[in-house]
């Protein structure tokens, strides 16, 4: 979270990712680092235990809620939302 919220300080699009079991950790962090209202996507826990099968659907859990966060409407041409 921290890093997310050093990469927007430095205007740099960010987002970071969290597991689910710790969105009250997230939501703290980013509220110390200056960013209350700072989106995060979250995918389910555990990932430390997941073979790359597991790892690749986490990836894609996360993915639409990274580009909703990004502001991203088309994938394939990477156009932002107006």
């Amino acid at each position: 979270m921290a890093d997310g919220t050093i990469f927007e300080e430095r205007g740099i699009p960010a987002v970071s990712l969290i597991t689910d079991s710790f969105h009250n950790t997230a939501r703290s962090m980013a509220r110390v680092r200056g960013f209350p209202d700072y989106h995060y996507a979250a995918v389910t826990n555990p990932i430390g235990s997941l073979d790359a099968k597991g790892i690749r659907q986490r990836a894609e859990q996360a993915l639409p809620q990274v580009l909703e966060i990004l502001g991203i409407t088309d994938i394939r041409s990477g156009e932002k939302a107006q």
